[in-house]
């Protein structure tokens, strides 16, 4: 403490330490490494940003004609439903033309023998 004084009013001017010097010196060396250290460390985990291309805007459309376009749609579709589902009553019945096949057939007197070709 007398040595700050002595040295604050300029009295009496005392030499630097050498092992002072020398562990200043290390002190700045590793504080100088932390910051680097740091800055990697920041710069690896900090995300990248990629800017996007501007995109234009498109105005809003008028949506007056809408309401009938889409009820044109839900009703070609309801009639394309209703289509499918007409076609699809006679799944699962005999097929009446396979009777009409073998009765002509048997008119002919055309038969199909087992395990071979007629």
């Amino acid at each position: 403490m007398i040595r700050l004084l002595l040295r604050l009013f300029g009295i009496k001017d005392f030499e630097v330490c050498k092992s002072c010097e020398t562990l200043k010196q290390q002190l700045d060396f590793e504080r100088f490494e932390k910051k680097q250290l740091t800055e990697t460390l920041l710069s690896i985990i900090k995300p990248k940003v990629y800017e996007a291309p501007p995109q234009e805007l498109v105005p809003v459309v008028n949506t007056s004609g809408l309401f009938s376009r889409k009820r044109a749609a839900l009703e070609a579709r309801d009639r394309e439903e209703a289509r499918i589902l007409s076609q699809g009553q006679n799944l699962g019945r005999p097929n009446e033309s396979l009777k009409d096949i073998k009765k002509l057939e048997q008119e002919l007197d055309v038969f199909e023998i087992e395990g071979g070709e007629s």
